[in-house]
């Protein structure tokens, strides 16, 4: 049976919400998916002004607000792809894990009102279960991706350029089991993060790595920052929320003012230090560095012009966007959710341990029911799939 599910993710720069149309055939880890359509809607100015500069008390309008974007943007992916939303299985929604700014966004909510408005089942807040098993709940989405990159002849390094870099290796031909990943270093969170705080909030992104291209990288402090202890530990490995975060920043500040450099200075050796944690981190035997493989693009920073091009340095040049193996590169994490609802639905774990430290494979998500039509059919299929609960351990 062919199924559309819609993914829906917003990224750690708030920047709006990427809406993913994904048709599946099969079951489980035997899925086969195709992208079919994968817009993007950008929140309206006002919710934008709330994430950059957070009021004391948040408007009762900007939750309704978040919430009808992401409706929107659903709405605009059926719309590509030529579905109607009864015809829609389900609708998996992937939080931002480390939002730019510090508004409370209460995502459940945001979940409820998407499956009110457009009648599908929501699957949401799929990190938290591996969390309660011990888990970090990052990189949550292995197991998708390894479903929407697999290839039989040829293995494939997805290189993901998100708030942190995450990098994953899919063998050709090989199991979920074979699939192996972490999350590498530092990502577009810590340079929108220096931008943000060296202008006061006035700029929230270097565009296309502009401001960092006219800078010269800081030596001396590029090599203290390779000892960072996260780029050192041996993986599987996740990035801590505050290991690049305000202590880091303010040290930052101080080493470029001792060394009398520039913004753009910093941000050229932040951009550096990024591609460096990559490019080291795929070194590691995990990752086979001497075995062929295709290197894949994906995430916001794959629009940073600066850090594309010294991350294919890395790599001897040879990276390509995600795009060329049919997943859109700036939706990769909305595509992946798709895949997590599927996986849950059909009674299957979403998790892999291996990677993110939880005691086994769990099925993943919150359900919001959809309309009684809707709901009647997943629940259906839900009961079918799984009769034989330990399935659910199959990617353990």
């Amino acid at each position: 049976m062919v199924r559309t599910l819609l993914g829906l993710s917003v990224g750690s720069g708030l920047e709006g919400v990427d809406a993913v149309a994904v048709r599946v055939e099969g079951l489980g880890l035997d899925l086969v998916t195709r992208v079919v359509a994968a817009p993007r809607v950008a929140f309206p100015p006002g919710v934008r002004d709330v994430f950059r500069t957070p009021p004391a008390a948040l408007p009762p309008e900007f939750l309704r607000a978040v919430a009808d974007t992401a409706v929107f943007a659903a709405r605009q992916a059926l719309s590509k792809a030529a579905v109607s939303p009864r015809d829609t299985f389900a609708v998996g929604i992937l939080e931002p894990t480390r939002p730019a700014g510090s508004v409370p966004v209460y995502w459940p909510e945001v979940a409820e009102r998407v499956a009110e408005q457009t009648g599908v089942t929501v699957l949401h807040g799929f990190a938290d279960r591996d969390r309660a098993a011990g888990g970090t709940g990052h990189p949550i989405a292995a197991v998708s991706d390894f479903l929407l990159f697999r290839d039989p002849a040829e293995s494939r390094l997805l290189v993901h350029l998100g708030a942190v870099s995450t990098v994953l290796l899919v063998p050709a031909g090989g199991s979920v089991s074979a699939v192996s990943g972490f999350e590498a270093g530092p990502g577009n969170q810590l340079l929108d993060a220096i931008l943000f705080h060296a202008t006061r909030g006035k700029e929230l992104h270097d565009l296309g790595g502009k401001q960092a291209v006219q800078g010269r990288c800081l030596d001396p402090l590029l090599a203290r920052w390779l000892e960072h202890p996260h780029l050192t530990r041996t993986p599987p490995k996740t990035v801590h929320a505050e290991a690049f975060g305000r202590n880091f920043l303010l040290a930052a500040f101080d080493a470029v003012r001792q060394l009398n450099a520039t913004l753009p200075d910093l941000l050229c050796t932040a951009t550096h230090l990024a591609a460096r944690a990559i490019g080291d981190g795929c070194r590691h035997t995990l990752m086979k560095p001497d075995g062929a493989r295709r290197v894949l693009l994906a995430g916001g920073g794959v629009r940073n012009g600066f850090l594309w091009q010294l991350v294919a340095k890395q790599f001897s040049g040879s990276v390509e966007r995600a795009d060329a193996v049919g997943i859109p590169a700036l939706s990769r994490n909305a595509a992946a959710v798709a895949v997590l609802a599927a996986l849950t639905c059909d009674g299957v774990a979403g998790n892999l341990p291996v990677m993110t430290g939880a005691t086994g494979g769990r099925l993943l998500g919150h359900l919001c029911p959809g309309d009684g039509r809707n709901w009647a059919r997943c629940a259906a299929w839900l009961a079918d799939q799984t009769g034989e609960y330990p399935r659910a351990n199959r990617a353990a």
